[in-house]
């Protein structure tokens, strides 16, 4: 089992407070997961605030651009890997994405990885591109991952699809990871049945046990209709985590957080019992020990490889004592101890 930090990269308003974090604490943080056997950072991607953000909090989230981010932590780190869980390519302009992942790849030396989605939000989709209002967003990230995959493979790349079109691109340096990996976000079936058919990797957030193993079905039926090797397609597991002495602290946490309060304004039409209800379901509650019974229901019944713990709190200060509270009290239930001492001696050399 790897573990995974959430990362604030574009989490104020989404899970934390505004503000939340400073430019300078991505060094703090990045390096104290790295020494705490970390396997990834979870940075995530917006490009404008949704709707409802904008209901809970007064001032606009800081955003931080999770590549520009994390090229500048490259140089500073050793081990740990960047995960862009996701980059929401509708939004993006592939060619100059391709030389952005290229370039952090190259500079990292094969430490990214990449997820993919169509985006949570529709309207921000549109604010992006207003012209596209009404498109597929499913269509456009096939075609984005089909256009990367040719960037990255070939000397000169043409592609013509319904949403992408270049001709005779010569990108270089390609990455340094030969076939680069594409993980892709998908919860409804359909979006299922294409990581079966076409992703490297799948990405699952905050879905219910039973759901995600529903989920995992679909998926090997997919690739099993495509040829592929279902267990060649690894589980990457982004799961909110709000820890306490008891589950009434830790519950109170949970209440207090930004992300209680968007998810409140995501679906008022539930009630607080029921949010709760939900966030049980699909993520982490309690105190260490409960955490780690949690986790293993989870790895026991989905073949879960990565999981992604964004941990809930107001300050950075409270982040880094949660690391530390995890790294010491969790990890060493999954992760062998001397593989952890060797993980953090390599950060620390």
């Amino acid at each position: 089992m790897k573990f995974g930090l959430g990362f604030p990269t574009c989490r104020e308003g989404t899970a934390y407070p505004v503000p939340y974090v400073r430019p300078e604490e991505f060094l703090e943080i990045a390096q104290r997961a790295e020494e705490l056997g970390f396997y990834a950072l979870w940075g995530n991607d917006h490009l404008t605030t949704p709707a409802a953000i904008r209901a809970t909090q007064p001032t606009p989230p800081n955003f931080y651009e999770p590549l520009i981010t994390y090229a500048s932590l490259a140089s500073v780190t050793r081990r740990i890997r960047f995960m862009l869980g996701v980059i929401v390519l509708p939004e993006r302009e592939i060619i100059l994405l391709a030389k952005q992942l290229a370039t952090l790849d190259q500079l990292s030396h094969g430490r990214v990885l990449l997820g993919v989605g169509i985006g949570r939000y529709r309207e921000e989709f549109e604010a992006v591109h207003p012209e596209l209002k009404g498109a597929n967003r499913g269509r456009m990230m096939e075609e984005g991952i089909h256009a990367l995959r040719a960037l990255f493979a070939e000397r000169r790349a043409t592609f013509a699809g319904k949403y992408l079109k270049f001709e005779d691109v010569e990108l270089a340096p390609k990455p340094y990871q030969q076939p680069f990996p594409i993980l892709l976000n998908a919860h409804a079936d359909v979006a299922l049945e294409r990581v079966g058919a076409i992703a490297d990797g799948w990405i699952v957030a905050g879905l219910p046990l039973e759901r995600t193993a529903e989920a995992r079905r679909v998926v090997d039926a997919a690739a099993g209709r495509a040829g592929r090797d279902p267990a060649s397609i690894a589980l990457h597991f982004q799961i909110w985590l709000s820890f306490g002495k008891d589950r009434e602290s830790a519950i109170a946490k949970l209440r207090r957080s930004q992300h209680w309060r968007r998810t409140l304004a995501v679906r008022a039409n539930l009630s607080e019992d029921e949010h709760l209800q939900q966030f049980v379901a699909g993520n982490l509650l309690g105190t260490p020990d409960e955490v780690v019974h949690q986790i293993r229901s989870f790895q026991q019944q989905t073949r879960l490889e990565h999981l992604g713990i964004v941990m809930l709190g107001d300050s950075t200060r409270e982040l880094m004592e949660d690391m530390q509270v995890f790294a010491n009290e969790v990890m060493p239930a999954f992760v062998d101890g001397n593989a952890m001492n060797r993980y953090r001696r390599l950060a620390e050399a």
